[in-house]
């Protein structure tokens, strides 16, 4: 309990500071390949023009964050909400990055008995910006768009915080929506400010590194109960476009198939014109 108790503390305050203290401390810095049963990772398994999203498997229970910079220099810090403290499987996102610039970073770890584990210097590039007509997202949350259900939150948080269902519509590859372990009973279901002919849907996936929380496949059902799809989603690395025709003022998306956990959405949009509704 001792320990419990100390390690839900480090999970609540750790910065950039905290590395810092317990690396000056009796224990010395390792690398990472001096963590029990090893390490795997990191996987970019998405990339945009303003974040970037890294996976990896700690080995043992683990706290972490990521310095992170145009050099070796750093001068940012990305952290992962750790709403139940350590874990093995880590998703972690920089964001406020620039479109088509290298990014440096280097991960660090803290475990349960206060032992830190830096790595080498990684690298990644972000997309570059895309030239052309930029079109409206009516399901963005700054068009009025609203969740009114989900099935769950991941740690039971609500939707504006991290991992709540807000994050499915908030325009930024750098979050996600994770439901609390639903599976292929996972669903959303938003609100358009008013009816809007849909004609394309954005979708991406979210992932865990552990094989465990991507959809493969989902539906949509619009207001009048009509249901759309099934569509696949290939992988979690980007979001797929699905050309549809059908005017709604409510989306509710649907699992059909995944493999299972805490299943959810790192972004989704729709494309179209409003109506007035007649």
């Amino acid at each position: 309990m001792k320990n419990l108790t100390l390690w839900t503390g480090l999970a609540i305050v750790i910065s950039g500071a905290l590395i810092a203290a317990c690396s000056s401390s009796n224990n010395p810095l390792m690398g990472l390949e001096d963590i029990p049963d090893g390490f795997d990772g990191p996987t970019l398994i998405a990339v945009g023009e303003e974040s970037a999203t890294i996976s990896f498997d700690s080995g043992v229970p683990t706290v972490c964050n990521a310095a992170f910079g145009e050099t070796t220099a750093y001068g940012q810090v990305a952290t992962i909400p750790m709403l139940n403290g350590a874990t093995l499987d880590h998703a972690l996102t920089f964001p406020g990055l620039d479109p088509g610039t290298t990014y440096h970073y280097r991960i660090t770890l803290t475990d349960i008995e206060g032992n830190v584990y830096q790595s080498e210097d990684f690298t990644f590039t972000t997309e570059s910006a895309q030239v052309g007509e930029e079109q409206t997202n009516w399901l963005a949350l700054e068009m009025g768009t609203t969740v009114a259900e989900s099935s769950s939150n991941f740690g039971g948080a609500s939707n504006d915080e991290p991992w709540g269902a807000d994050n499915a519509i908030d325009g930024s590859a750098g979050t996600a929506w994770s439901s609390n372990g639903d599976g292929n009973d996972a669903f959303l279901i938003v609100e358009l400010a008013q009816p809007t002919q849909i004609e394309m849907l954005e979708v991406h996936t979210r992932t865990m590194p552990n094989d465990t929380a991507q959809i493969f496949s989902f539906t949509v059902t619009d207001d009048q109960g009509q249901s759309h799809g099934p569509f696949e989603l290939p992988d979690a690395t980007q979001p797929y476009s699905f050309a549809v025709d059908f005017v709604t003022s409510v989306l509710r998306f649907d699992v059909v198939e995944s493999n299972g956990g805490n299943t959810g959405f790192v972004e989704l949009a729709a494309f179209g014109s409003q109506t007035s509704g007649e």
